[in-house]
């Protein structure tokens, strides 16, 4: 019974268990649940974790503190759901767009269009937060979005409970980093944060292939630029002071 439940089943057989959500067979609940019990993990793992221990794991973004365990768990499960929303709403604005034409033409224009928002709000981030123009910006890509996920609800439901479900790499990361911790092994950690990036990408690429019906090379091109800009919209949360910076680099971490 246990290897034919979900979380068994998305690691061992992805390719059947992305073809069952695709054609509307999986509920919310598994991925719901595998999601917040990752937030758990990682708010967990963030408030007991030394910052010396970041340190000396020499971590790309590591996390300075300043929230413990209830406010990362407050703050991370709302936000880690909406982030993966909006995340998802950016595969389902580009699929289409990538689906027709020579990829290498094509490719440039979201990561184009990223990288301008996410330089936009790099250069206001000092400046009176954002200004009017900043507001104007992050509302626009907010209906963009919105206006993309609504466009085909079943692609984009089941797109989300493919992310929801990666989580489970992130509740395998958290383990393998705690036990690094426990080794005092910071090496150990900083490997086992990218290879489950890694894998938990890999399952994205496919599960949107799947999803969407793409070939995995234009999948991931479809990935990669919503990755960019949900990060570059929680920055310009940031900026605009509805993020505070303990809680943007909170959800960046988890």
């Amino acid at each position: 019974m246990f290897n034919d439940s979900f979380p068994v089943k998305f690691i061992t057989s992805p390719s059947a268990t992305f073809a069952g959500i695709a054609g509307g067979k999986t509920g919310w609940a598994w991925p719901l649940a595998i999601f917040a019990a990752s937030i758990i993990s990682s708010a967990l793992l963030l408030s007991s974790v030394p910052a010396e221990f970041l340190a000396r794991a020499s971590t790309d973004l590591p996390y300075t503190g300043g929230l413990g365990l209830t406010a990362c768990v407050a703050a991370g499960l709302p936000g880690g759901l909406l982030f993966n929303a909006f995340f998802c709403a950016l595969i389902s604005a580009f699929t289409p767009f990538l689906r027709s034409g020579r990829l290498m033409l094509r490719l440039p224009v979201p990561l184009a269009g990223v990288g301008a928002y996410a330089l936009f709000f790099i250069f206001r981030l000092n400046a009176a937060g954002g200004g009017a123009a900043g507001w104007l910006a992050a509302a626009a890509v907010l209906a963009f979005g919105t206006w993309a996920a609504l466009r085909d609800r079943p692609v984009y439901a089941a797109l989300l409970k493919v992310l929801l479900a990666i989580c489970i790499f992130a509740l395998a990361s958290d383990l393998a980093c705690a036990a690094a911790v426990l080794a005092d092994a910071p090496r150990a950690y900083k490997a086992s944060e990218y290879l489950f990036a890694f894998i938990s990408i890999g399952w994205l690429i496919k599960g949107t292939s799947a999803v969407c019906g793409l070939p995995d090379a234009k999948a991931f091109a479809a990935v990669l630029p919503a990755l960019l800009g949900a990060a570059a919209f929680a920055f310009s949360l940031l900026t605009l002071g509805l993020l505070s910076p303990e809680i943007f680099q909170m959800l960046i971490l988890i």
